[in-house]
């Protein structure tokens, strides 16, 4: 008889030396019954609850034209064809209609060619259906009480995050915390793309030429290196692409949010918080906004990772992104060219900015030495560390979207219920909290100034243009261009004055987008506009 040999484990952790030992039953069942293997089959962790025609192995074989290469289908146990009732029965009418046989190893008498086996298999079907349904409610019982005692259930650990033991109850149980390598991941990930305007499609050909894991293949990886047992520890090597950079920075996880579908888990009108944010709700709305932003982009040219992402502007307000072009000459040799493009540029929508220039690299680089040394080289570089104040607002106003939440849904509870009751408590603990932080006074945090000994031009001569834009990042200053490569009108924006930008140099942060970095650009076209009129709107 020609035998299909069908091996299958469940997701209900079973080891994969599960599938060894079939295999070798099975093949000892082929060898004394003196059979031909028409095929082997090996659905790991599939569960018994997905139809056999769907399965990733065995569904082929049920199909022209392997359906025709096999006589009977071989298990060890009934159970490894299914394990639900219903999909039993269709399967059986199907093996009747297409004259097939099935041989299961623990039951030499099964026979579903008469009314009384098929009535035997049909009970077992049952049991197994009824087992795999207590394991299912086991589970969801067992997710329950996680959520509600803010565990870490299972599954694939956020970005950023990874799960670690700790004792709960008295019970080893496993939490989330924040992943010491992953983690800074997400913190630089977010200055990349907030602070220094690089696309979330350049971040990630970066994470992918060092070698940086998603985040399947990280936990995966640290399993390995743990050594833990029962889970998944091959590493499939991945690769990041724009797509799940978006998945894992919309994602509201990365605030330490308990997530469920995707959406956070609320509990008493409040987001459950399980784990310590890597972003600050301020932050990642910051986020939400450049990346919806990026996404509405009308074009312009390929951007190229450049040192001044963030300080060189086109007077139009648009960032100038570093480009490159070559030209052989008559001699043979290639000559490259390295120059800075209006991100408008090749726009066809109309929206291209009429100043659009291309500049030389080194102009603009020459042209910044210049005039930030002149003004400020001889400035001695002041640091500072910033003692955080004490502001309630943020909790005040979470608390005060918890009593509308709690409100909005006590309309539609029965009066005296225990929903009810429950909800009236919950409204009680939240006027108390909020009557005690409305008495907590604000105190606006400070800087503490400390000298470094070190001047402007020190600094800068010692450093490449990759340390000398995150220095000017960092302090807020930009230059706009305007004019022709000829004929060039700069200007250089330094917040606060010389003295401010000082204090503020390293340590002090004006991002990208904040309200003071918008009005020092919207000053500095107005500027521009008085030197740089009309008289030069063409591109060279």
């Amino acid at each position: 008889m020609r035998v299909l040999a069908v091996k299958r484990i469940s997701r209900d952790a079973e080891s994969s030396s599960a599938l060894e030992r079939q295999g070798l039953d099975l093949s000892e069942a082929i060898v004394k019954g003196s059979h031909t293997v028409a095929g082997w089959v090996e659905d790991v962790t599939v569960s018994g609850a997905v139809d056999l025609d769907q399965r990733p192995s065995l569904g082929k074989w049920l199909r022209v034209p392997l359906v025709h290469e096999w006589d009977a289908l071989m298990v060890t146990t009934q159970d490894r064809i299914t394990r639900d009732d219903m999909h039993w029965w269709s399967f059986i009418h199907w093996v009747l209609s297409n004259e097939k046989n099935i041989l299961i190893l623990d039951d030499p008498s099964f026979d579903v060619s008469t009314p009384n086996g098929r009535m035997i298999a049909g009970i077992k079907a049952a049991q197994a259906a009824n087992y795999r349904n207590s394991v299912k409610e086991k589970k969801l019982n067992q997710t329950k009480h996680h959520r509600d005692e803010n565990l870490w259930g299972g599954g694939t650990w956020p970005f950023g995050y990874r799960a670690a033991v700790f004792q709960h109850n008295g019970t080893s149980r496993w939490r989330l915390e924040i992943d010491p390598v992953t983690g800074l991941l997400v913190q630089e990930a977010y200055d990349r793309i907030v602070n220094k305007d690089e696309s979330l499609g350049s971040v990630a050909k970066d994470w992918n030429a060092r070698g940086i894991l998603t985040a399947l293949d990280h936990m995966r990886s640290v399993n390995a290196q743990e050594g833990r047992i029962g889970v998944k520890t091959d590493v499939k090597g991945t690769k990041w692409a724009t797509s799940t950079m978006t998945a894992v920075f919309t994602k509201k996880s990365i605030m330490g949010y308990a997530m469920h579908r995707g959406e956070p888990i609320i509990r008493h009108g409040l987001p459950v918080v399980w784990a310590d944010p890597l972003l600050t709700e301020d932050e990642w709305e910051t986020l939400q906004e450049v990346m919806r932003k990026r996404a509405r982009g009308k074009g312009g040219p390929k951007r190229t990772a450049t040192h001044l992402a963030g300080v060189a502007f086109c007077k139009c307000g648009e960032p100038l992104y570093s480009n490159t072009s070559s030209r052989k000459l008559r001699d043979g040799t290639v000559k490259e060219y390295s120059y800075y493009l209006c991100r408008s540029w090749g726009r066809k929508d109309g929206t291209r900015c009429k100043w659009v220039t291309s500049w030389q690299k080194s102009l603009i680089e020459g042209l910044l030495t210049e005039r930030f040394l002149a003004e400020a080289g001889e400035l001695e570089i002041t640091t500072r560390t910033y003692v955080p104040g004490v502001d309630k607002s943020r909790e005040i106003k979470q608390i005060t979207e918890a009593l509308e939440n709690l409100t909005g849904n006590f309309t539609s509870l029965k009066p005296g219920s225990a929903a009810a009751l429950a909800v009236i408590r919950s409204l009680e603990e939240h006027e108390r909290a909020l009557e005690t932080l409305n008495a907590i006074p604000a105190i606006p945090g400070r800087w503490i100034e400390e000298d470094t000994g070190v001047t402007y031009r020190q600094q800068w001569e010692r450093d490449d243009w990759a340390a000398r834009g995150e220095l000017l990042r960092k302090a807020g200053i930009f230059i706009l261009m305007g004019g022709t490569s000829k004929e060039p009108a700069v200007w250089l924006h330094m917040p606060d004055g010389l003295t401010q930008r000082a204090i503020n140099l390293h340590t002090g942060h004006i991002p990208t987008g904040s309200e003071e970095w918008q009005e020092g650009l919207r000053k500095a076209a107005e500027q521009l506009s008085g030197r740089d009129a009309e008289t030069h709107p063409r591109n060279v």
